[in-house]
């Protein structure tokens, strides 16, 4: 069964919607490279969300990019924005968790690994998934703890390399937002030193 949320009343927007074509773009770019390869199958019973999790902190993943992933699911959860925040941060009383019994397919998975401050990897992914019943249909949204494995996962995740890629808080939308942060010939003082600017940003995407 699916749990469903109704709403009527129309939500203020926080940002300004002035022509787009007047708007300076605010963007945050870093470039990197691809190390390991992971090829991962995960087993009946184990939770997508959290073995992932669990598979980059053994193996040392601090930063990557999920290249593919097809999984037959018992059940899953997904979350989903249904309103604006007014003011910032989006938080659970602007989301929705959508609990679906399977069984389902995981027809897509895409996201990225990166760091929080503390040194533990976060996960961020969407997923789309599909029901057979009673007629084929699609569901997609926020990958969250509650997607259990039914027969199989097949997933293939690459390492990025020279990149300290990181989840810092955002002074705009605060919350945690991803950063590139490049490495290469960087001592950890000097990328400590980077990471504590990008933060102190009044907008951490662009110049001061």
């Amino acid at each position: 069964m699916m749990a469903t949320k109704k709403f009527t009343q129309a939500q203020e927007v926080i940002f300004d919607e002035t022509d787009w074509k007047k708007r300076t773009p605010r963007y945050d770019v870093a470039e990197a490279r691809l190390g390991r390869v992971l090829t991962i199958r995960m087993a009946p019973g184990d939770d997508l969300y959290g073995t992932t999790l669990k598979i980059c902190a053994e193996r040392g993943v601090k930063a990557g990019v999920i290249l593919s992933v097809a999984a037959s699911l018992r059940r899953a959860t997904l979350r989903n924005v249904w309103q604006f925040p007014n003011p910032w941060p989006i938080n659970n009383d602007c989301r929705i968790f959508t609990p679906i019994e399977g069984p389902l397919e995981l027809l897509q998975m895409s996201g990225n690994i990166t760091q929080t401050e503390d040194g533990k990897p976060y996960l961020h992914a969407h997923v789309t998934i599909s029901m057979g019943r009673p007629e084929a249909t699609c569901f997609g949204g926020h990958l969250v703890e509650g997607c259990t494995i039914f027969s199989t996962c097949e997933m293939v995740l690459a390492e990025i390399e020279d990149l300290a890629f990181m989840r810092l808080l955002d002074k705009q939308t605060k919350v945690g937002e991803v950063f590139g942060i490049p490495v290469n010939g960087k001592s950890k003082a000097e990328i400590k030193k980077e990471i504590s600017r990008r933060k102190a940003r009044p907008n951490p995407h662009g110049k001061k």
